[in-house]
């Protein structure tokens, strides 16, 4: 769930009075998040349902959604997401894989193409993405 805020005026006034704090909370909304992106599980679930994904669709989508809202290259998705297995930076490989990934989320803009500089993943309330993994060390 996302709170979502949309103020309907706007205040002109940098400190805000308890009631108005009070309105504001009361105005608040619970929207629930229709694809929820485990990175710990490896798992994409849009509406409550299990997506299946390819190893490196799953892959590419978390290695996106890490880098939520930054443009990522092509050069560097073929290095972080196909360990430089030798596939040009011409190859059509990445756009398949990207087209498949936004055929199976329910939102088409999520993964923005952006020409001459690479893809973005567009992070929205109705996108969460949980990543608690917790590291361990052994003596």
């Amino acid at each position: 769930m996302a709170l979502v805020y949309t103020p309907e005026t706007v205040t002109s006034s940098a400190s805000t009075s308890f009631e108005e704090f009070l309105d504001i909370l009361a105005g608040l909304k619970l929207s629930p998040a229709s694809t929820h992106i485990d990175l710990d599980r490896r798992r994409l679930e849009v509406y409550g349902n299990s997506v299946k994904l390819s190893n490196r669709e799953y892959e590419l989508l978390a290695y996106l959604a890490g880098h939520a809202d930054e443009i990522v290259s092509r050069e560097e998705l073929l290095e972080s997401v196909w360990y430089g297995e030798g596939l040009e930076s011409q190859t059509r490989t990445i756009d398949a894989h990207i087209r498949r990934l936004r055929a199976k989320l329910p939102e088409a803009d999520l993964i923005s193409t952006l020409r001459g500089q690479g893809y973005r993943f567009n992070s929205t309330p109705s996108v969460r993405v949980s990543n608690t993994r917790v590291h361990t060390l052994a003596a």
